[in-house]
Protein backbone atom coordinates (compact mmCIF):
# COMPACT_ATOMS: atom_id res chain seq x y z
CA UNK A 1 0.00 0.00 0.00
CA UNK A 2 1.40 3.16 -1.03
CA UNK A 3 0.03 6.08 1.18
CA UNK A 4 -0.49 9.60 -0.37
CA UNK A 5 1.37 12.46 1.14
CA UNK A 6 -1.79 14.47 1.26
CA UNK A 7 -4.91 13.16 2.93
CA UNK A 8 -7.36 13.56 0.27
CA UNK A 9 -5.07 11.99 -1.87
CA UNK A 10 -6.24 7.94 -3.17
CA UNK A 11 -3.97 4.75 -1.05
CA UNK A 12 -2.56 2.83 -4.09
CA UNK A 13 -2.17 -0.82 -4.17
CA UNK A 14 0.09 -3.51 -5.30
CA UNK A 15 -0.22 -6.69 -6.56
CA UNK A 16 2.73 -8.62 -5.07
CA UNK A 17 4.33 -12.13 -4.78
CA UNK A 18 4.75 -12.05 -1.44
CA UNK A 19 3.26 -14.27 1.48
CA UNK A 20 0.79 -13.14 4.17
CA UNK A 21 3.23 -11.70 7.19
CA UNK A 22 5.97 -10.51 4.78
CA UNK A 23 7.68 -7.43 5.59
CA UNK A 24 10.41 -5.01 4.73
CA UNK A 25 14.09 -4.08 5.83
CA UNK A 26 13.90 -1.38 7.81
CA UNK A 27 16.53 1.57 7.02
CA UNK A 28 16.43 1.61 3.55
CA UNK A 29 13.60 -0.45 2.92
CA UNK A 30 15.51 -1.26 -0.39
CA UNK A 31 14.34 -5.27 0.18
CA UNK A 32 10.82 -7.12 0.99
CA UNK A 33 11.12 -10.09 2.54
CA UNK A 34 8.32 -13.18 2.03
CA UNK A 35 8.36 -15.31 5.09
CA UNK A 36 10.48 -18.15 3.71
CA UNK A 37 13.45 -15.66 3.10
CA UNK A 38 13.58 -14.84 -0.25
CA UNK A 39 14.24 -11.39 -0.71
CA UNK A 40 12.95 -9.23 -3.02
CA UNK A 41 13.79 -5.45 -4.31
CA UNK A 42 10.76 -3.12 -3.43
CA UNK A 43 11.77 -1.31 -6.86
CA UNK A 44 10.86 -4.26 -8.85
CA UNK A 45 7.93 -5.26 -6.60
CA UNK A 46 6.35 -1.61 -7.53
CA UNK A 47 7.45 -2.29 -11.15
CA UNK A 48 6.20 -5.58 -12.10
CA UNK A 49 4.43 -6.43 -9.13
CA UNK A 50 2.98 -10.22 -8.65
CA UNK A 51 5.75 -10.91 -11.78
CA UNK A 52 8.39 -9.62 -9.39
CA UNK A 53 11.56 -12.10 -9.34
CA UNK A 54 13.14 -12.51 -5.90
CA UNK A 55 16.98 -11.92 -6.03
CA UNK A 56 18.39 -14.25 -3.01
CA UNK A 57 17.30 -15.94 -0.11
CA UNK A 58 18.67 -15.98 3.76
CA UNK A 59 18.19 -14.41 7.24
CA UNK A 60 15.79 -15.46 9.71
CA UNK A 61 12.42 -17.75 7.88
CA UNK A 62 8.65 -17.57 9.48
CA UNK A 63 5.37 -15.68 10.73
CA UNK A 64 6.38 -12.12 12.28
CA UNK A 65 10.06 -12.29 11.82
CA UNK A 66 11.65 -8.63 11.48
CA UNK A 67 14.56 -6.98 9.94
CA UNK A 68 16.87 -4.16 9.62
CA UNK A 69 19.72 -2.98 7.72
CA UNK A 70 22.70 -1.94 9.52
CA UNK A 71 24.10 1.44 9.67
CA UNK A 72 27.47 1.35 7.34
CA UNK A 73 28.96 2.83 10.30
CA UNK A 74 28.71 -0.76 11.84
CA UNK A 75 29.26 -3.03 8.88
CA UNK A 76 32.37 -4.77 8.58
CA UNK A 77 32.52 -4.02 5.44
CA UNK A 78 30.95 -0.87 3.99
CA UNK A 79 31.04 -2.31 0.51
CA UNK A 80 28.17 -4.92 1.48
CA UNK A 81 24.67 -4.39 2.52
CA UNK A 82 24.70 -5.82 6.04
CA UNK A 83 20.69 -7.29 7.12
CA UNK A 84 20.23 -8.21 10.79
CA UNK A 85 16.99 -10.03 11.31
CA UNK A 86 15.23 -11.58 14.43
CA UNK A 87 11.71 -14.48 14.31
CA UNK A 88 8.97 -14.19 16.22
CA UNK A 89 10.26 -16.92 18.94
CA UNK A 90 9.88 -20.44 18.11
CA UNK A 91 7.47 -19.57 15.47
CA UNK A 92 7.33 -22.66 14.01
CA UNK A 93 6.33 -24.94 16.93
CA UNK A 94 2.79 -25.10 19.05
CA UNK A 95 3.89 -22.61 21.62
CA UNK A 96 4.02 -19.92 18.91
CA UNK A 97 5.31 -16.31 19.97
CA UNK A 98 7.03 -17.97 23.02
CA UNK A 99 10.54 -18.91 23.18
CA UNK A 100 14.49 -18.33 23.29
CA UNK A 101 15.74 -15.32 20.88
CA UNK A 102 17.28 -15.44 18.17
CA UNK A 103 18.89 -12.98 15.41
CA UNK A 104 21.01 -13.44 12.21
CA UNK A 105 23.54 -11.47 10.21
CA UNK A 106 23.61 -11.61 6.36
CA UNK A 107 26.15 -9.85 4.37
CA UNK A 108 24.83 -9.06 0.50
CA UNK A 109 26.87 -7.98 -2.47
CA UNK A 110 24.19 -6.15 -4.30
CA UNK A 111 25.76 -4.19 -7.66
CA UNK A 112 22.12 -2.79 -8.34
CA UNK A 113 20.73 -5.31 -10.62
CA UNK A 114 22.15 -8.55 -9.20
CA UNK A 115 22.41 -9.68 -5.36
CA UNK A 116 23.57 -13.03 -3.69
CA UNK A 117 24.54 -13.58 0.07
CA UNK A 118 28.27 -13.45 0.54
CA UNK A 119 28.19 -13.71 4.07
CA UNK A 120 25.85 -15.50 7.27
CA UNK A 121 26.39 -15.87 10.52
CA UNK A 122 23.41 -18.40 10.89
CA UNK A 123 20.69 -18.13 13.92
CA UNK A 124 22.24 -17.20 17.14
CA UNK A 125 20.59 -17.44 20.16
CA UNK A 126 21.22 -14.24 22.11
CA UNK A 127 20.28 -13.38 25.85
CA UNK A 128 22.15 -15.81 27.80
CA UNK A 129 23.51 -13.05 30.42
CA UNK A 130 19.91 -12.03 31.07
CA UNK A 131 18.73 -15.60 32.36
CA UNK A 132 19.24 -15.01 35.87
CA UNK A 133 16.80 -12.06 35.48
CA UNK A 134 14.45 -12.67 32.55
CA UNK A 135 14.56 -15.80 32.26
CA UNK A 136 15.01 -17.88 29.00
CA UNK A 137 11.71 -17.42 27.42
CA UNK A 138 10.69 -13.85 25.25
CA UNK A 139 7.50 -13.24 23.15
CA UNK A 140 6.85 -10.24 21.05
CA UNK A 141 10.07 -9.33 19.68
CA UNK A 142 10.42 -6.18 17.13
CA UNK A 143 13.90 -4.80 16.04
CA UNK A 144 15.01 -1.14 15.86
CA UNK A 145 15.34 0.43 12.65
CA UNK A 146 19.13 0.72 12.84
CA UNK A 147 19.44 -3.42 14.00
CA UNK A 148 21.24 -1.92 17.34
CA UNK A 149 18.09 -3.01 19.57
CA UNK A 150 15.26 -4.77 20.21
CA UNK A 151 12.09 -4.99 22.40
CA UNK A 152 10.54 -7.81 24.11
CA UNK A 153 8.56 -8.98 26.62
CA UNK A 154 10.20 -12.14 28.95
CA UNK A 155 6.97 -14.10 29.65
CA UNK A 156 8.89 -15.39 32.82
CA UNK A 157 10.68 -13.05 34.86
CA UNK A 158 12.99 -14.08 37.98
CA UNK A 159 13.07 -10.40 38.77
CA UNK A 160 9.36 -8.42 38.60
CA UNK A 161 6.89 -8.83 36.41
CA UNK A 162 6.36 -9.46 32.32
CA UNK A 163 6.45 -6.06 30.66
CA UNK A 164 7.76 -4.68 27.26
CA UNK A 165 11.85 -3.62 27.95
CA UNK A 166 13.99 -2.45 25.30
CA UNK A 167 17.67 -4.43 24.92
CA UNK A 168 20.50 -3.03 23.30
CA UNK A 169 22.49 -5.89 21.34
CA UNK A 170 26.00 -5.24 22.90
CA UNK A 171 27.81 -5.71 19.34
CA UNK A 172 27.08 -5.40 15.60
CA UNK A 173 29.93 -7.53 14.47
CA UNK A 174 28.79 -10.14 13.31
CA UNK A 175 29.58 -13.32 14.95
CA UNK A 176 30.42 -11.92 18.20
CA UNK A 177 28.26 -12.70 21.62
CA UNK A 178 25.30 -10.38 21.86
CA UNK A 179 24.83 -9.73 25.48
CA UNK A 180 21.23 -7.72 25.92
CA UNK A 181 22.15 -4.52 27.71
CA UNK A 182 18.80 -3.63 29.37
CA UNK A 183 17.89 0.23 28.25
CA UNK A 184 14.54 0.80 29.25
CA UNK A 185 11.60 -1.17 31.25
CA UNK A 186 8.08 0.22 30.03
CA UNK A 187 6.23 -1.44 32.98
CA UNK A 188 3.34 -3.08 31.20
CA UNK A 189 3.27 -5.24 28.60
CA UNK A 190 1.57 -4.17 25.54
CA UNK A 191 2.01 -4.88 21.82
CA UNK A 192 4.66 -5.09 19.57
CA UNK A 193 6.54 -1.78 20.35
CA UNK A 194 8.40 -0.36 17.30
CA UNK A 195 11.15 1.74 16.60
CA UNK A 196 11.49 5.28 15.62
CA UNK A 197 14.16 6.30 12.92
CA UNK A 198 17.05 6.90 14.78
CA UNK A 199 18.11 10.96 14.41
CA UNK A 200 14.94 11.63 13.06
CA UNK A 201 12.81 11.82 16.30
CA UNK A 202 13.83 11.89 19.94
CA UNK A 203 14.46 8.40 20.38
CA UNK A 204 10.37 7.38 20.26
CA UNK A 205 8.67 4.13 20.52
CA UNK A 206 4.99 3.43 19.47
CA UNK A 207 3.05 0.07 20.61
CA UNK A 208 -1.10 -0.80 20.94
CA UNK A 209 -2.82 -1.58 23.64
CA UNK A 210 -6.50 -2.28 24.05
CA UNK A 211 -6.71 -1.21 20.35
CA UNK A 212 -5.18 2.03 21.04
CA UNK A 213 -1.94 3.66 20.15
CA UNK A 214 0.62 5.08 22.32
CA UNK A 215 4.04 6.40 22.12
CA UNK A 216 6.77 6.92 24.47
CA UNK A 217 9.80 9.58 24.05
CA UNK A 218 12.68 7.81 25.20
CA UNK A 219 14.73 10.77 26.68
CA UNK A 220 14.81 11.80 30.14
CA UNK A 221 12.66 12.06 32.41
CA UNK A 222 10.08 12.12 29.66
CA UNK A 223 10.48 8.05 29.32
CA UNK A 224 8.04 7.59 32.26
CA UNK A 225 5.33 9.33 30.36
CA UNK A 226 3.03 7.82 27.85
CA UNK A 227 1.19 9.67 25.34
CA UNK A 228 -1.82 8.29 23.61
CA UNK A 229 -2.99 9.11 19.68
CA UNK A 230 -6.16 10.69 20.05
CA UNK A 231 -8.16 11.44 16.77
CA UNK A 232 -11.22 13.49 15.89
CA UNK A 233 -13.15 10.43 14.24
CA UNK A 234 -14.80 8.49 17.53
CA UNK A 235 -14.35 4.28 18.07
CA UNK A 236 -10.72 4.89 16.66
CA UNK A 237 -9.61 0.99 16.98
CA UNK A 238 -6.38 -0.17 16.25
CA UNK A 239 -6.37 -2.95 13.99
CA UNK A 240 -2.12 -2.96 13.80
CA UNK A 241 0.51 -2.42 15.67
CA UNK A 242 1.68 1.27 14.42
CA UNK A 243 4.76 1.93 12.38
CA UNK A 244 7.15 5.17 12.24
CA UNK A 245 7.70 7.23 8.99
CA UNK A 246 10.97 8.73 8.33
CA UNK A 247 9.93 11.98 8.91
CA UNK A 248 8.32 11.24 12.20
CA UNK A 249 4.84 10.04 11.59
CA UNK A 250 3.18 7.01 13.47
CA UNK A 251 1.24 5.46 11.26
CA UNK A 252 -1.81 2.50 11.49
CA UNK A 253 -3.98 0.44 10.22
CA UNK A 254 -7.83 1.35 12.04
CA UNK A 255 -11.50 1.02 11.86
CA UNK A 256 -13.60 3.64 12.95
CA UNK A 257 -17.02 5.49 12.82
CA UNK A 258 -17.74 8.63 10.45
CA UNK A 259 -20.65 10.49 12.03
CA UNK A 260 -22.74 13.06 11.12
CA UNK A 261 -24.32 15.92 13.13
CA UNK A 262 -27.61 14.07 13.08
CA UNK A 263 -25.71 11.45 14.45
CA UNK A 264 -25.77 9.24 11.78
CA UNK A 265 -22.72 7.10 11.86
CA UNK A 266 -20.45 5.03 9.14
CA UNK A 267 -18.10 2.60 9.62
CA UNK A 268 -14.98 3.17 7.88
CA UNK A 269 -11.56 1.32 7.53
CA UNK A 270 -8.58 2.48 6.48
CA UNK A 271 -4.65 4.40 8.16
CA UNK A 272 -4.49 6.76 10.74
CA UNK A 273 -1.40 9.17 10.14
CA UNK A 274 -1.09 10.85 13.23
CA UNK A 275 2.33 13.90 13.96
CA UNK A 276 3.40 12.76 18.01
CA UNK A 277 4.92 16.57 17.86
CA UNK A 278 1.37 17.98 17.70
CA UNK A 279 -0.28 15.96 20.92
CA UNK A 280 -1.41 18.25 23.43
CA UNK A 281 -0.53 16.39 26.58
CA UNK A 282 3.40 15.52 24.80
CA UNK A 283 3.55 19.26 24.37
CA UNK A 284 2.56 20.02 27.85
CA UNK A 285 5.05 17.89 29.41
CA UNK A 286 7.89 18.58 27.19
CA UNK A 287 7.16 22.32 28.46
CA UNK A 288 6.83 21.11 32.01
CA UNK A 289 10.02 19.54 32.10
CA UNK A 290 11.85 22.34 30.06
CA UNK A 291 13.15 20.57 27.72
CA UNK A 292 13.88 21.53 23.74
CA UNK A 293 10.98 20.49 21.75
CA UNK A 294 12.96 18.57 18.80
CA UNK A 295 10.37 20.35 16.62
CA UNK A 296 6.68 22.01 17.05
CA UNK A 297 5.22 19.66 13.92
CA UNK A 298 6.22 17.91 10.94
CA UNK A 299 5.38 19.87 8.10
CA UNK A 300 4.02 19.28 4.75
CA UNK A 301 7.79 20.26 3.25
CA UNK A 302 9.24 17.49 5.84
CA UNK A 303 7.08 14.81 4.20
CA UNK A 304 7.70 15.91 1.06
CA UNK A 305 11.51 15.92 1.52
CA UNK A 306 11.67 12.29 2.25
CA UNK A 307 9.42 11.28 -0.11
CA UNK A 308 11.87 12.67 -2.75
CA UNK A 309 15.19 11.66 -0.94
CA UNK A 310 13.07 7.78 -0.52
CA UNK A 311 12.82 7.87 -4.24
CA UNK A 312 16.13 9.20 -5.55
CA UNK A 313 17.88 6.71 -2.94
CA UNK A 314 15.64 3.52 -4.48
CA UNK A 315 15.35 4.37 -8.13
CA UNK A 316 11.89 5.09 -7.45
CA UNK A 317 9.71 7.87 -9.79
CA UNK A 318 9.14 10.86 -7.50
Amino acid sequence: MELPSEPDDRIRAYRTPLSNEAFPVQGSWRYLVDVDGRHFRLRDVLRSEAGAKPLFQGGMRGFYAAASELDARDAPDPSLVWIRSMSWPQGDRSGQGTGPLQVRTIAILDDGRAAEVVSDTGPQFICGSRRAVDGGVYTLPMISVDGREFSAIPINPRVGQPSMRVYGLSSVIPGADHGCEPRMDLKASPGKAVFAFPGRTSAMLAYTDNASVYFVDRRSPLQDQVFRIDDERTQVLASAFPGFTRDGRIVFGATWQDCTADRRCDRRAGYVVADPYQNADYRQQVQRFGLSPEKLCITHADVQRERRHFASELGLAP
